[in-house]
């Protein structure tokens, strides 16, 4: 495993990725938004609850009060969806494309260019892989192994760092 694999992986990947943007998560929009606005609704009642119960009064509750309503407004605009999942995923194809034509140019050893493929690899199908499987198509066990996706690319991109400093060869002008 030199690079090619995951150039290889990387495109096939990325048409995965494409092709489940708009089959998967424009469909669910629907039904996600007539959702989302009820849930909207429901949280302006209780901030609007909140807010009168906190007037007028002084001490803790002037500081208390802000940051009740604050925390209503953020649940009202944040839009809960499978994005992250389709964004992470052609992300992680093209890391794969682009740390495949890298290590396919580096002189370093083949043991080395084996691991770092491996880690990009395993950083794809256990990142974005897993919050595909969550988030769009319900799965909600597969979150619990997004972290070994997580550290597999930093592991990964740390080691293409140094293979990169090591296996670059430089042209002397003589």
């Amino acid at each position: 495993m030199n690079g090619k694999i995951n150039i290889i992986f990387g495109f096939i990947y990325l048409a995965f990725t494409a092709l489940l943007g708009p089959t998967l998560l424009v469909p669910q929009l629907g039904k996600n938004a007539q959702s989302l606005n009820n849930t909207a609704a429901l949280v302006e009642k209780v901030r609007e609850g909140a807010q009168n119960d906190f007037k007028g009064t002084d001490g803790p509750d002037k500081v208390i009060a802000p940051a009740v309503v604050s925390i209503f407004d953020y649940i009202k605009t944040s839009k809960l969806s499978a994005k992250g999942a389709h964004v992470h995923g052609n992300l992680e194809a093209l890391l794969n494309i682009v740390a495949g034509l890298v290590l396919l140019t580096l002189a370093i050893p083949a043991n080395f260019k084996t691991l770092l493929s491996i880690m990009f690899l395993v950083g794809a199908v256990f990142h974005s892989g897993m919050l595909y499987l969550g988030g769009v198509f319900h799965m909600y066990w597969a979150y619990n192994f997004t972290v070994i996706g997580a550290i597999a690319i930093i592991v990964g991109l740390i080691g293409m760092g140094i293979a990169s400093f090591i296996g670059i060869k430089q042209t002397h002008n003589q």
